[in-house]
Order: C-alpha cells, then sequence, then structure tokens
C-alpha cells in the first residue's frame, strides 16, 4: 500500500460544468509568479521592504530577491498564530506586510482586524493562501493561491483590486518549460501506483526536472489548459472529503503520547492542506524515514528552514521545523489508507525510541 506523494491525473473530480467563479482573478502560473507580479507593484510604488512571518517556506524568500525586495520578519508562535505585539511593533517601519494562513486555517478574528487596521493605515497586506486554496473571509489588498498543493494541476489566482496589466504584460511569451515533463508525470504517476507500470527512476528524474524548470524560469502567465481543468474540478466534494478526512485521521492520532495536534479543530468552513503534527521529542527525523519506507510520502513544512541562514537564527522557528510532519487526508485518501499511515506512524515512533538516533 501507497499513501500520500504527488498528485496524479483523476478524472473522477473532473464536472462538466465550471465549479469556480474567476472571472475577477488573474489566473497565472503558480504562487512564484503571484508574488514576482506583486513585487513589481510594490517597487513600482516606492515599496522596497516587505515584512514577513518567521515561519515560511524559504522559496518564498527567493522570489522576494529575485524581483529585488528586502524583508524583515515578525514572530510567528509555535501554534502558527501571529505575536500581535511583535508584529504591531515592526509593522510601524512597513509599507507592505504578508501573512500566511498555515495549512488552510485561517488567522484569528483578532488578527485580521489587526491586519485590516494596517490597511486603513496605508500598509499593503499580502495574503498567502497557498495552503488554503480558497475561502469567503479575504483580507488583503493582493490574496494568492497555489492550486498544486491540492491538485494535479499547476496554476495560482491572484485576487486584487489594483490594476495589474502593466505588470503582467512584461513577461508574456516566456516559455513554460516544465508543462509538458509534469503532465507526462502526472499520467505516468498512476500506472506505476496501482499497475507498476513503468519506473520509479524515471519518474523521480521526470518529477526533479520539472520542479527545477518551475524555479528557473520564472513563467508568469498561467496556462489555459491547466486553469480549464482546475476550474471544473469537484471543489465542493474535494473539501468535503479533506475535511472528513482531517475528522477521522484526528480520531486515530488522538491518543499518541508522542505528537500533538497543531490545529485540534476544523474552522467552520476551511479547507485543510493536511493534518500537521508535532512530535513532542527528538523523533520525527527518524519516523519520517521509516513512513518513507513503509511508501508513506509526507510533507514537512518547512525543513528548508533549519539550513536557511536567511531564516534560521530564529529559534523558535528553528524548533518547529525540526518537530512539524504533515500527515495525509486529501481527497486521494481512504480511510484503509489513514489506518495504514497511523499503524506505521505508532510502529516508527516506537522503532525511533528504541534506536535513537542511529
Amino acid at each position: 500500500m501507497f499513501v500520500g506523494g504527488e498528485f496524479y491525473y483523476d478524472d473522477g473530480w473532473v464536472l462538466d460544468t465550471p465549479t469556480l467563479v474567476t472571472d475577477s482573478m488573474f489566473f497565472l502560473n503558480g504562487g512564484v509568479a503571484c508574488l514576482t507580479v506583486i513585487s513589481d507593484f510594490l517597487l513600482d510604488h516606492g515599496i522596497r521592504k516587505i515584512l514577513l512571518p518567521s515561519y515560511l517556506c524559504p522559496s518564498i524568500l527567493t522570489a522576494f530577491e529575485h524581483s529585488g525586495l528586502t524583508y524583515a520578519f515578525y514572530q510567528i508562535n509555535a501554534d502558527f498564530s501571529i505575536d500581535l505585539n511583535d508584529l504591531a511593533q515592526k509593522a510601524a517601519d512597513h509599507q507592505a506586510v504578508y501573512f500566511i494562513n498555515y495549512f488552510g486555517f485561517l488567522n484569528s478574528a483578532e488578527a485580521r482586524t489587526f491586519l485590516k487596521g494596517l490597511q486603513q493605515k496605508g500598509v499593503i497586506v499580502v495574503e498567502d493562501n497557498a495552503q488554503a486554496g480558497f475561502h469567503d473571509h479575504p483580507t488583503g489588498d493582493f490574496i494568492l493561491n497555489s492550486l498544486r498543493k491540492f491538485v494535479a494541476f499547476d496554476g495560482g489566482y491572484l485576487i486584487t483590486s489594483h490594476d495589474m496589466t502593466p505588470y503582467l504584460n512584461k513577461y508574456q511569451g516566456r516559455s513554460n518549460r516544465r508543462l509538458d515533463i509534469i503532465r507526462k508525470y502526472r499520467e505516468q504517476l498512476s500506472g506505476y501506483l496501482y499497475e507498476g507500470k513503468g519506473s520509479h527512476a524515471d519518474l523521480e528524474e521526470m518529477f526533479n526536472r520539472a520542479e527545477h524548470y518551475y524555479k528557473t524560469d520564472w513563467v508568469v502567465d498561467g496556462d489555459l489548459q491547466e486553469r480549464n481543468a482546475i476550474e471544473h474540478l469537484d471543489w465542493k466534494g474535494i473539501q468535503q472529503i479533506r475535511r472528513a478526512n482531517y475528522e477521522y485521521m484526528l480520531s486515530l492520532i488522538s491518543s499518541i503520547p508522542e505528537i500533538s495536534v497543531i490545529f485540534p479543530a476544523l474552522q467552520d468552513d476551511n479547507m485543510p492542506l493536511g493534518l500537521p503534527i508535532y512530535f513532542t521529542s527528538n523523533l520525527r527525523d527518524q519516523v519520517y524515514e521509516e513512513l518513507g519506507n513503509a511508501a508513506i510520502g509526507l510533507s514537512i513544512h518547512w525543513d528548508d528552514i533549519l539550513d536557511d541562514p536567511r531564516i534560521n537564527h530564529n529559534r523558535l522557528a528553528v524548533d518547529m521545523a525540526s518537530r512539524i510532519l504533515t500527515l495525509v487526508i486529501d481527497q486521494r485518501t481512504s480511510h484503509k489508507q489513514m489506518d495504514y499511515q497511523v499503524l506505521n506512524l505508532m510502529r516508527a515512533i516506537e522503532i525511533a525510541k528504541s534506536h535513537p538516533s542511529r
């Protein structure tokens, strides 16, 4: 049995009619593309520095640096809430602030009210929904997402009332070398997983090459074929399955003493990315390795923090990154697969405890 890993094509989620109303949104190549044009807007309006959360994917830093923006950090607490006192102190010296709805969970009402207060003072607020998809409680002057974290298609939507045409025009016509490769990968992945067709090495090579192009080509335009596919998916059904799976997974892991759940309850209408947990002791890396050996492909959001000198000076962020692991609860995942995931999680914990740092 396998659990998690990258997404493959699944016609079971495709509907005949569009399910999203996106007429007022800009469809771009992904989250990095959204950051690129936001950066161009900020620079064009005399804003050269942005205030970022202390816990984030380092690729965000790379995207801003590539565009010529500098940054500083405000503190994120261990429960992924914003340290509002720290943010208030540092926001006074910044014209742009960035925040993340981690794992698909909105920030508190108090935090959203504070951010709206910054907007009223003229601060540009950027809302990162890369892990949240779509929701009905927008806060930012710029709101972005990245759908490849939820489904087997590339693209991200940028929502803003600002005219972005001048910033989009400069990137038109760039070749997207990634798409043909990642489409071939997604077509072949299900055959490999379910029927043993093809080669793992070939798939890995394709995926790594596609990721390399994504990170280095800086394509901004979204692809119309990808957009059409995204907008014909059963997003309501995907959300319902993810929420039901989250609740089921909570029931399975509630009695495991070596872990703690970061978000112990769903919000009213959010769509969770996964179910993130902390390990209460130094077990994560060994457990992660054991789970991989059992064909369970989980994610660490984000282990790159540990080795990135731009951000690993923050002790709390490093501690969080060294203990976190995201369990799989997405729409592909059956109860049987979640049972298998948790059974192996408990087994891996016992192995790690019996053979520490082996």
